[in-house]
């Protein structure tokens, strides 16, 4: 299925930051299964809507923050087009993981990554457990990481390394050695190292040393 090459593809992009390219190639693909969509077939479903989401996120880390939203609310009428389809469910042999659950994990990201971090929490808590429950390990601890990020901008590095250890117990493999993890790790021990720092000094000030 070319479409789920030009999927990949997407991703590749990203390493580069190659983010208008990204999204023209998900327009293009788009566009490929167009028909597909429009008659409901499932497995055309799942492709526009994961493609939305690549997109979506494409245009967040580009500065688009209008597009951005835009793309996460059309992967969302996407799949609830998937969860109405009457019949068995369809054997989705490219893995493509298109759910509610993941539409809802990618608008925390893409929040995230138009530093909306506030915004990325208040869509977790509308979240139920159930759907991010329903997602493949990866995406679950891709999710735990991605919420590590935002707690320590809500003044709670508690629950920022509450998410971490998640994540971890998920995904172990994947989690100890990705780099978001890492440098989020970084943040919040180097927070912590200031934050005591802070203390001894107002602490100091209050004690008046002498010599």
């Amino acid at each position: 299925m070319p479409v789920v090459a030009d999927w990949m593809r997407v991703w590749d992009m990203w390493a580069t930051a190659d983010w208008d390219d990204a999204i023209a190639l998900s327009d293009k693909a788009i566009r490929s299964v167009q028909q597909g969509y429009d008659r409901g077939d499932p497995l055309a479903v799942r492709a526009w809507g994961s493609l939305q989401l690549r997109a979506g996120v494409s245009a967040a880390r580009g500065g688009g923050k209008a597009e951005a939203k835009d793309r996460i609310k059309h992967a969302r009428d996407a799949a609830e087009r998937m969860t109405e389809a009457v019949g068995s469910p369809v054997y989705d042999r490219h893995s493509l993981t298109f759910s509610p659950g993941n539409v809802q994990i990618h608008a925390i990201s893409v929040a995230l990554e138009m530093h909306e971090q506030r915004e990325a929490l208040s869509i977790n808590r509308r979240t139920s457990k159930e759907l991010i429950a329903s997602l493949p390990n990866s995406r679950q601890g891709h999710h735990h990481m991605d919420l590590a990020r935002a707690w320590p901008w809500d003044g709670n590095r508690d629950k920022a390394l509450k998410e971490l250890g998640t994540a971890e117990h998920i995904a172990p493999q994947l989690v100890r050695n990705h780099p978001i993890a890492r440098s989020t790790l970084r943040s919040i021990v180097y927070a912590e190292r200031a934050g005591t720092r802070e203390k001894l000094r107002r602490m100091s000030d209050r004690f008046h040393p002498v010599g």
